[in-house]
């Protein structure tokens, strides 16, 4: 083995284990919890093929291509739900994407191999590869097939001629790609592209090639057939709603709306944005970006736009051509959607995005070399001189790339308020808290968003089977679990409990800058308005009181609490993990509730406020809990008769749940106590 192929060698084991290094360390503080997206993606996608199904294309969650979602079930299988398998496949993609970068580079500039150096270890370092390379989305399953497509369809250029069954894995590629996310549906738009540029600009050379490129599309066509007959059936009416196959195209394409209406001006905002991305103000979404960040600094920026500069140039190339092709597709997603400069629905641009600065800092750093007549003289020297000012450039390049997204992404970005809120943070520094203290066994959390990803995201950070949080939200509503240990409620930085639920809480003190400890009483208040009645579904209705004597508050609301005990285990109708968006014709919402209703004399609802507070599926038998109702003061305070019916009821389908009457027989579906004449 030759010294250059040793060292070629070498920087590849060097660079492949630097890419997996920064994909998979630190994955429970980065990112600082789970993203609705990622536990939608595992449970309510991935989760159908661990149940035996095996769809074509996911119609829930605005439409999912399947190919990183089936890949992802295999891994749950293995590995179980945890940190570590939700994230280690994209980590596998992001780190095939940097090896695929410097392959490819290293196929289009022979010449130049230091271009293959700096690309790929400029996107290792690279916030935007970290960012999608560490979340469970599908979108970094994209650039490892784009490049592995560009790649072998490169090769095949290259040659004089090649028979049409050698271009089969090109269409093989291309009809994968089309299985990992929507952008990819620009690939072989990119094929079709740098086949017509052939044609006119290269005709020789594309003579001995067009049989093979209509093979390819022809393989592709037919791969990918079985998903476009999935996404035809599943289109619905209601895709601008984000419901049904397609609907996030639909859903984000408001430039293309307004412009059918005969306005420009969004789509040409949104073009503009988009290619300032790299160097002026960048994706906005706090989810996976620091909002406004650029992709690159000033001196990134310069040099990306100065490798689009050296290709326009060269233009007459046909790997020049192509560099700006496929950025010039890459980026069309987020022209014509919204937000625009979205680094995910730029995603197919990625590789390229590293690949034109590294184009620019090896071209710039040679251009200075051979100008630079100030260091020494010498036969070697001019060779010399350029091989400095490219070291300088490149290292230059970066580690002040490396330095700013290194900082920005694992010290900067998991900080920020916003980003803890949609990922979690509170929630993952619970769970942190629960397992490092096996004395805690009664628990509840507050939660604010009471939907299930809070309890699936709890769920799989605690690892103790004998730990099941109860979550509540702390606005509305209290939870005290039963058992003999004393209960603990821990409480995120948002939602604030309301004064009435402040009332029933000890102290508290700060376990982390997002996470409060609080002691909760072991009894709640003693029953005083109403006798305990049993629902058939197991709830009791414990107590029914007037807070501050049904006074109006500063908002013009009486102020309504009502005590209920989990009297044996819960009978509920089945609440399958939906994904959201939900597919078309999906119920999505709960499916217990209370209703709190003001009645006049005649039975006419004159006021309500429904809803539960808690999330039932966390509750145990033995659990109290008491939740808050706002009612419109002047109905209740008004003088003429009124009564408060109080029951439970099914969302879904409205339908009631009976009281258990003597002798185990059902009863009334409500309970009704009289108001009328209250000051």
């Amino acid at each position: 083995m030759t010294d250059n192929r040793l060292g070629r060698w070498i920087f590849l084991v060097f660079l492949l284990l630097l890419a997996w290094g920064l994909r998979i360390g630190w994955l429970e503080e980065v990112p600082p919890g789970w993203r609705d997206d990622e536990l939608i993606n595992m449970h309510a996608l991935s989760s159908r093929v661990l149940g035996g199904e095996l769809p074509l294309y996911y119609l829930g969650a605005s439409g999912h291509e399947p190919l990183y979602h089936h890949l992802h079930a295999g891994v749950l299988a293995v590995l179980g739900f945890n940190v570590l398998s939700g994230h280690i496949l994209s980590a596998a993609f992001g780190t095939l994407g940097v090896a695929l970068t410097y392959s490819l580079s290293r196929r289009l500039f022979p010449e130049t191999r230091m271009v293959a150096v700096v690309a790929a270890l400029g996107l290792t370092t690279s916030f935007w590869s970290l960012m999608y390379s560490r979340t469970a989305i599908r979108h970094i399953s994209l650039p490892p097939f784009v490049l592995a497509t560009l790649y072998v369809l490169w090769r095949r250029l290259e040659g004089d001629s090649s028979s049409a069954a050698s271009w089969v894995p090109v269409g093989v590629l291309l009809g994968a790609s089309l299985y990992t996310y929507t952008a990819s549906r620009l690939l072989p738009l990119l094929v079709v592209v740098l086949a017509g540029y052939l044609a006119v600009h290269h005709r020789g050379r594309l003579r001995g090639h067009w049989r093979g490129i209509s093979v390819a599309l022809v393989v592709m066509a037919l791969l990918v057939a079985p998903m476009g007959v999935a996404i035809a059936r599943g289109r619905s009416e209601r895709a601008i709603e984000g419901i049904g196959a397609d609907a996030r195209v639909t859903e984000l394409a408001e430039p293309i709306r307004a412009l059918r209406g005969g306005d420009p001006r969004p789509l040409l905002v949104s073009i503009v944005k988009t290619l300032g991305m790299f160097h002026s103000s960048g994706d906005a979404e706090w989810l996976y970006n620091i909002s406004g960040r650029p992709v690159f600094g000033f001196f990134g920026g310069i040099l990306l736009w100065l490798g689009v500069g050296f290709c326009l140039y060269g233009w007459r190339e046909p790997r020049f051509f192509l560099l700006l092709s496929w950025l010039g597709l890459g980026l069309a997603p987020a022209f014509v959607s919204t937000p625009p400069a979205s680094l995910g629905h730029t995603i197919l641009a990625q590789p390229v995005a590293y690949i034109l600065p590294a184009l620019s800092v090896v071209g710039t750093g040679r251009w200075v070399g051979g100008r630079l007549s100030w260091i020494g003289q010498g036969p070697r020297k001019p060779a010399m001189r350029s091989r400095s000012a490219v070291a300088l450039i490149v290292a230059a390049f970066l580690i002040s790339n490396a330095a700013r997204d290194l900082r920005d992404y694992f010290i900067v970005w998991p900080e920020r308020g916003m980003v803890r809120l949609l990922y979690r943070a509170d929630q993952r520094e619970i769970a942190a808290y629960v397992e490092a203290h096996p004395e805690i066994s009664n628990v509840a959390v507050g939660s604010g968003l009471m939907g299930p990803w809070d309890r699936i995201a709890l769920d799989i950070d605690i690892d103790r089977d004998s730990v099941a949080p109860r979550l509540f939200d702390p606005e509305r509503a209290l939870v005290w679990p039963a058992g003999q240990d004393p209960a603990t409620v821990l409480l995120p930085t948002w939602p604030e409990p309301s004064s009435e639920i402040e009332g029933y809480l000890g102290a508290g003190r700060a376990i982390s800058p997002g996470v409060s400890l609080r002691a909760a009483p072991g009894a709640v208040r003693p029953s005083s308005t109403v006798e305990e009645t049993v629902f058939e579904n197991g709830l009791a209705l414990v107590d029914v009181q007037w807070l501050e004597d049904g006074a109006p508050s500063s908002r013009g609301e009486a102020r309504l609490l009502t005590e209920w005990r989990v009297a044996e285990s819960l009978v509920l109708p089945p609440i399958p993990v939906i994904a959201q968006p939900p597919p078309p014709k999906t119920y999505k919402g709960p499916r217990l509730a209370v209703f709190a209703h003001v009645l006049d004399s005649e039975g006419v609802v004159l006021d309500s406020d429904d809803g539960l507070w808690v999330d039932p599926l966390t509750l145990k038998e033995g659990d109290r809990f008491v939740q808050i109702h706002s009612l419109s003061a002047p109905v209740v305070t008004s003088a003429q008769p009124r009564s408060l019916a109080l029951g439970l009821y099914d969302p879904k389908t409205n339908e009631r749940w009976q009281t258990v009457g003597p002798g185990d027989g059902l009863g009334p579906d409500l309970v009704t106590i009289p108001i009328g004449g209250r000051k």
